[in-house]
């Protein structure tokens, strides 16, 4: 997964378990850290937070944050739809949410990209993978959808 290319700005990091797990982070201006895992305090870069708080319960304003990375959290969490509507939330309009899940073998992950359409995000350039020893793979990059189509999004759903 690029995160560390395409992380700038205010960060929000759902999952990384591993200092490995934080690639160039150096160049943030402020990163939080959900589910970290086994990181310690002093493992973490100086600009760094670690918040105890599950994805369905996100302890942050809305639109807080310009990119959030989010792995394997959406499979993992006890409401996935709620975690979706909560990473949305703290989501800037313009940011961009990046994604590694699990892929059940019988939906290919359709679960986990649903999730993220009903909490109100548009997935772009997902990408599954079949490593041998693990589970299928889905990854991507989901996104607010532009303010141009919003009203035409909501028609779709039958929303008026």
């Amino acid at each position: 997964m690029s995160a560390g290319r395409r992380a700038s700005g205010r960060v929000l990091d759902i999952g990384a378990s591993r200092t490995d797990d934080l690639p160039s982070y150096a160049h943030l201006c402020h990163l939080a850290l959900v589910g970290a895992g086994e990181l310690s305090e002093a493992d973490l870069p100086l600009q760094a937070e670690k918040v105890d708080a599950a994805p369905e319960d996100l302890p942050f304003p809305d639109r807080a944050f310009d990119v959030v990375v989010c792995r394997f959290a959406l499979t993992r969490a006890e409401h996935p739809a709620l975690a979706a509507q909560e990473i949305a939330r703290v989501l800037r309009r313009t940011g961009q949410l990046l994604f590694l899940d699990t892929a059940p073998t019988t939906r290919l992950g359709v679960d986990a990209l649903m999730h993220l359409r009903h909490g109100g995000l548009i997935t772009h350039d997902v990408d599954w993978s079949w490593p041998r020893s693990t589970p299928p793979l889905v990854q991507g990059v989901a996104t607010h959808p532009a303010p141009q189509y919003v009203r035409e999004i909501a028609w779709l759903r039958g929303a008026t």
